[in-house]
């Protein structure tokens, strides 16, 4: 064989190569706009607000439970209840509200 039909059958070769991978990725992004939509919603948590948070702490403070409700605050990283993360709110408010 010569290397002039050597180079040519490589060259065909790259471009059907090409071809398949631009065939695969095609496949690829149709899968996964495909997949998108039947992603399911995550239920939303019905997340208390800090307003919420405050009148509950301030509640158990009034009950004599200041050292508890500080340990909580500090508990979650914070030194005061604006520093809390709003994430961790509805754990905050069961601890709070799990105070004897």
């Amino acid at each position: 064989m010569s290397k002039t039909k050597l180079a040519f059958d490589v060259v065909s070769d790259l471009k059907s190569l090409a071809n398949s991978i631009e065939t695969l990725v095609e496949a690829l992004e149709e899968n996964k706009t495909e997949a998108a939509p039947k992603e399911k919603e995550q239920p939303k948590i019905n997340q208390p607000t800090i307003e919420e948070l405050r009148a509950a702490m301030a509640e158990k403070n009034r009950e004599g439970h200041r050292e508890k409700i500080k340990a909580i605050i500090h508990k979650y990283g914070a030194n005061k209840l604006t520093a809390l993360d709003p994430k961790d709110y509805a754990d905050i408010l069961k601890e709070v509200s799990e105070i004897k």
